[in-house]
C-alpha cells in the first residue's frame, strides 16, 4: 500500500496574503489546535486584542448564555512601533505547523527607508503529542524584535478574572477564570542574539478545568515548561510533525487532477482532526476552537457532520465527542421531564452542563426583537445524537461504546419519541410543533426529516435493546408500533416526500425568483413572507436521504433497520433542489453527496466546489467568527459517501463510486473496523487495498445492482474496471 505523504509538502501548504479585509478570516483558517486548545493563526504583533485568540474546549465564561472563555495570550511579539508590514501566513497541513512572515514595507520611527530589508519570521504550533504544550519561535532584526512578557491577558470582559503570577527563573503564569472554569498557562522564553539577528523561543504550558461541571474536561498532564525547555524546540517540533504525519497515513486524500479541491479538502480534514481529542471527552462546537461564533455551543453539526467524518478518518478522535453526549444523558433526561415527557431530550445548543443554552430572542435587520424557537422546536437533535453513536458503531465495530452508555442514549431517546408522538383517531402517529433542518418554516407538524429520524431511532433502539436484553418486550413492541404508524409525508403516487404537513399548499415559488443560490432568502423576502412559500433554507428531506439510504441488505444489528422508498431520492431531488436557497453553510455539501449517490456526479460538482471554497472564499462573510466545521465534515462525507458511495453494509464495506470525469483519479484513505483501507477511483476504474482482511461489497448494496460480498485479503489489490 502506497504511503499518504510522498515527496515534498508543497501540496499540503495553504498560503494567505493578509490584508485588512481578510485578517480575521485568515486568523480562523490558519488556527493551530489539538482538540483541547486552539489559537487563532496569526502572529499577535499589532497590539489589537484578537477576540478569543486562545480557546479551550468545553471551558465557558459566566454569562447567562455561556460562551467560550478566552485564555491567556501566548503568541504576542513586540515589534518596533511605526513600521508597516506585509504579512504572509503559511499553514502546513501535513505537519500542523504555522509559519508567519512579516516583511518591512514602510519607514519606521527613525525615518529609514529599509523597505524589504527587514524580515521577521515566526513558527508556531500547538502540540498534538502533549496537548498542553504550545511553542513559538520568532527571528528578526534586533532593532525590530523586542522581548516582552511571554503571556498577556485576553480582552477584558465582565465576570472574567485574570491572575498573573511571576514564578521566577524567567517564567510567568497567568490564569483566566470564570464561575464555570478556568484556563491557566505557564510560559518561559529564551532570547538569543547572533550579530544583528534576534531569536526568541517561547514555550507555554496550558491547563484547563471546569467548576461544577461534567467530568472529563480537565487537562494539565505533561512535561513542565522546564522539561520542554531542556528538550528543545527542534526536538519537540519533530515529535509533533511526526505525529501529524502518522495521522495522515490512514486518512489523506489525493486529487491531482484538481489541486485546488485537493488542498481545500485537506484543509477541511486538518480542521476536523485539530478540533478533536481522544481524552475522556471533548466538546466540539460549531466553529471548533477557531473563533467565538456561536459561543462554542455544540449543535447537531458535531453529531451528523463532524463525527461521521472522524469515525472513518480517525475513530480514536471521535470517541471524546461521543462521550460528551453520553455524559450529558442525565441532563437530557431532565429536559424531557421538564416537558412532561419520558426519556431524553437533547438540547439544540449545548455547553458545559448539557442544559439548553439556545437564545430565546434576537434582532432582525431593523432592530426589532424576534423570537428564536430553535431551542424549543428543533428536536430532531434527539435522533441525531442517537444516529451518531450508531453510525460510529457501524463504522468501527466498537461494541464497547454501547456498554459505555451508548445503549442508554439509544433507549432513552427512543422513550422520548414514544412519549412525544400523538396519535389520531385513525391510529396514525404525529410529531407536532417542530422545526426541521429547513429553519425558514417554524412550528410545523410532521416534518419528514424529524419523523423519519424518530422512526429510525425507535426501530434502532428496539433492535439494540433486544440484542442486549435491557428493555421489556412490551415496551420494545410499542416502539415498533409507533415507528410503523408515524406519518412521513411520502406520496407513493408522486414518489416524493412532503417536507411537512401543508407544505404542498404553500405558494410554489422557486428560489430563482428571489436570486441565485446560495443566498439568505429570508433576508431578501422577509421572515414572514418566506414562510408562505415553498422556498427552503437548506437540505431537509434530502438530508434524510443522506443519513438513511434508500437501499440496504438484510443483515445484522449493525445495520440501520430503516430505509426510504426506492426511487424517492431522484424524485425528491427534482422537487426540492429548485426550491433550496442554500442559506446555510450545511446545505451545499449534502446536496453534492445525494446528487452523486443519485448518479448525477456532474451536477454534484457545483455544490461540492462551493462547499470546498466556503471558508476559503468567505462565502457567507462569517468565517472571521471561526471556520464552519460542519461544512468541512460535510465536504468529506460528500467525497466518501457521495462520490465514492461508501457505507456500512452489515460487516462489509459497501463501495459504489460515482465520480465525474473532471476529478480524474482520486485516492481516499479510511479506517474501516480498525483496518486502514486505500481506495483509488475514477469514472472508469476502482482499486481497493486493505492492510488486513475485510469484507467488501462493490457496486452497490441493493439486490438490483449489488454483487456478492467478498473477502479482500491482507495487502491484496482488488482492481475493477
Amino acid at each position: 500500500m502506497t504511503t499518504a505523504l510522498e515527496g515534498s509538502d508543497e501540496g499540503w501548504i495553504v498560503r494567505f496574503e493578509v490584508t485588512a479585509a481578510n485578517r480575521r478570516s485568515v486568523e480562523a483558517l490558519a488556527t493551530i489546535a489539538n482538540g483541547r486548545f486552539g489559537t487563532r493563526g496569526l502572529l499577535d504583533h499589532r497590539g489589537d486584542l484578537i477576540p478569543g485568540s486562545t480557546l479551550a474546549a468545553g471551558v465557558y465564561d459566566g454569562d447567562d448564555v455561556p460562551g467560550l472563555l478566552p485564555g491567556p495570550r501566548w503568541s504576542v511579539v513586540d515589534l518596533s512601533s511605526g513600521r508597516s508590514w506585509s504579512e504572509t501566513v503559511a499553514l502546513n497541513l501535513a505537519t500542523g505547523v504555522l509559519r508567519v512572515e512579516l516583511v518591512d514595507v514602510g519607514p519606521g520611527e527613525d525615518g529609514a527607508n529599509l523597505v524589504g530589508q527587514r524580515t521577521v519570521v515566526a513558527t508556531l504550533l500547538a502540540s498534538i503529542v502533549d496537548a498542553g504544550l504550545h511553542m513559538l519561535q520568532v527571528t528578526g532584526p534586533v532593532e525590530v524584535v523586542h522581548p516582552g512578557p511571554p503571556l498577556r491577558a485576553p480582552e477584558p470582559r465582565p465576570g472574567v478574572r485574570v491572575q498573573p503570577f511571576d514564578v521566577g527563573g524567567g517564567s510567568m503564569s497567568l490564569t483566566v477564570g470564570s464561575e464555570r472554569g478556568s484556563i491557566s498557562a505557564t510560559a518561559t522564553q529564551v532570547v538569543r542574539d547572533v550579530g544583528r539577528q534576534r531569536t526568541i523561543t517561547r514555550f507555554a504550558r496550558f491547563e484547563s478545568c471546569v467548576d461544577g461541571g461534567a467530568s472529563g474536561l480537565s487537562t494539565g498532564s505533561g512535561r513542565s515548561v522546564a522539561d520542554v525547555e531542556r528538550a528543545g524546540f527542534a526536538r519537540l517540533r519533530r515529535e509533533h510533525e511526526h505525529r501529524w504525519r502518522q495521522r495522515w497515513e490512514t486518512c489523506a486524500i489525493d486529487m491531482p487532477a484538481r489541486p485546488d479541491l485537493e488542498l481545500a479538502i485537506r484543509l477541511a480534514q486538518y480542521h476536523l482532526l485539530a478540533a478533536a481529542g481522544n481524552d475522556d471527552e471533548v466538546a466540539i462546537g460549531a466553529r471548533g476552537l477557531t473563533g467565538p461564533a456561536y459561543r462554542g455551543h455544540v449543535f447537531w453539526d458535531t453529531d451528523v457532520f463532524v463525527l461521521p467524518a472522524l469515525s472513518a478518518m480517525a475513530p480514536d478522535l471521535a470517541h471524546g465527542a461521543l462521550l460528551y453526549r453520553i455524559n450529558r444523558l442525565p441532563a437530557a433526561m431532565n429536559e424531557s421531564a421538564e416537558q412532561g415527557l419520558t426519556g431524553a431530550c437533547y438540547p439544540w445548543e449545548s455547553a458545559l452542563s448539557g442544559a439548553e443554552v439556545a437564545p430565546t430572542e434576537g434582532r432582525d435587520l431593523h432592530g426589532k426583537s424576534v423570537p428564536i424557537l430553535t431551542g424549543t422546536e428543533e428536536q430532531h437533535i434527539v435522533a441525531d445524537v442517537a444516529w451518531s453513536i450508531m453510525n460510529h458503531l457501524r463504522w468501527t465495530g466498537a461494541d464497547e461504546l454501547l456498554a459505555a452508555g451508548g445503549a442508554d442514549v439509544l433507549i432513552e431517546t427512543a422513550r422520548y419519541w414514544q412519549s412525544r408522538a400523538a396519535f389520531d383517531d385513525g391510529g396514525f402517529g404525529h410529531i407536532r410543533g417542530v422545526i426541521g433542518p429547513d429553519e425558514y418554516h417554524e412550528t410545523v407538524d410532521d416534518n419528514a426529516f424529524t419523523n423519519g429520524m424518530a422512526r429510525w431511532n425507535l426501530r434502532t433502539a428496539a433492535a439494540v435493546a433486544a440484542e442486549l436484553g435491557t428493555v421489556e418486550d412490551e415496551e420494545r413492541r410499542s416502539w415498533l408500533r409507533t415507528a410503523e404508524n408515524l406519518v412521513d409525508g411520502y406520496s407513493p403516487s408522486e414518489g416524493i416526500h412532503e417536507q411537512f404537513a401543508g407544505y404542498f399548499r404553500l405558494e410554489p415559488v422557486l428560489t430563482a425568483a428571489v436570486g441565485e443560490p446560495p443566498l439568505p432568502a429570508d433576508v431578501h423576502t422577509g421572515h414572514d413572507r418566506i414562510q408562505q412559500t415553498q422556498i427552503i433554507k437548506q437540505a431537509d428531506v434530502l438530508m434524510l436521504h443522506h443519513l438513511l439510504p434508500d437501499t440496504l441488505p438484510a443483515g445484522s444489528l449493525d445495520l440501520l433497520p430503516d430505509t426510504l422508498p426506492a426511487g424517492s431520492l431522484e424524485c425528491d431531488l427534482d422537487h426540492y433542489l429548485p426550491r433550496t436557497a442554500h442559506g446555510s453553510s450545511l446545505s451545499p455539501a449534502i446536496t453534492a453527496s445525494v446528487l452523486a449517490r443519485a448518479g448525477r456526479p456532474q451536477q454534484a460538482v457545483r455544490w461540492f466546489e462551493l462547499a470546498a471554497r466556503f471558508d476559503l472564499d468567505d462565502v457567507s462573510g462569517t468565517t472571521a467568527g471561526g471556520v464552519h466545521l460542519a461544512t468541512m465534515g460535510g465536504l468529506w462525507q460528500a467525497l466518501a459517501n457521495g462520490f465514492f458511495g461508501l457505507r456500512p453494509a452489515g460487516d462489509a464495506l459497501a463501495v459504489d463510486p460515482r465520480l465525474p470525469d473532471e476529478f480524474g483519479v482520486v485516492t481516499l484513505r479510511i479506517n474501516w473496523r480498525s483496518v486502514p483501507v486505500r481506495l483509488e477511483a475514477s469514472a472508469e476504474q476502482l482499486i481497493i487495498e486493505a492492510q488486513e482482511e475485510i469484507d467488501v461489497a462493490v457496486a452497490g448494496v441493493g439486490t438490483t445492482r449489488g454483487r456478492d460480498v467478498r473477502a479482500l485479503r491482507r495487502d491484496e489489490r482488488w482492481e475493477l474496471t
